[in-house]
């Protein structure tokens, strides 16, 4: 913990242990959403400048695990959306449903809002209201999110979940 306050004080040699403490997670996260390692290392690089460039900026308040996460997610969606491999309307109803998919593959075809709340949930284990820190939304609608997410994944593997 000691690292992360030297880190928001502009720390150089704190900065790089903090972001080498949790470069793992953090690569994780995006991997989970792209799927592709060349685009995940490129999207973690972008996601460590900018940790390094605003880590200062970052309130005292502000719980930094989570602030990582969010700056992880919003530029890995700035990413795909900027390569076209995001759709704003993308739904399941769209998929053939005659064919098996696994659990990733529904995950992929969820809406992106929809997408994060379960990856942050399932994978990362994170409370809703850290959820909705991350993704600045209200814990109850991430409730809501990830509900709906369930049914639709369920819907799409069926009796496979």
């Amino acid at each position: 913990m000691d690292n992360i306050l030297k880190a928001r004080k502009g720390n150089k040699k704190a900065i790089k242990e903090v972001i080498k403490e949790n470069a793992e997670q953090i690569y994780k996260l995006i991997f989970l959403h792209t799927k592709y390692e060349e685009d995940a290392k490129k999207i973690l690089v972008d996601t460590i400048y900018f940790i390094e460039e605003n880590i200062t900026k970052l309130d005292e308040k502000q719980n930094f695990i989570l602030w990582l996460y969010k700056i992880a997610i919003i530029n890995t969606d700035n990413f795909l959306e900027h390569i076209g491999m995001v759709e704003k309307n993308k739904s399941l109803d769209n998929y053939y449903y005659h064919e098996k998919i696994n659990l990733y593959e529904a995950i992929d075809l969820l809406d992106v809002k929809y997408k994060n709340v379960v990856i942050l949930k399932c994978y990362f284990e994170l409370s809703y209201e850290e959820i909705g820190e991350v993704l600045d939304l209200n814990p109850d609608t991430v409730k809501i999110y990830f509900r709906q997410s369930l049914k639709k994944i369920k819907a799409s593997v069926g009796e496979y979940l």
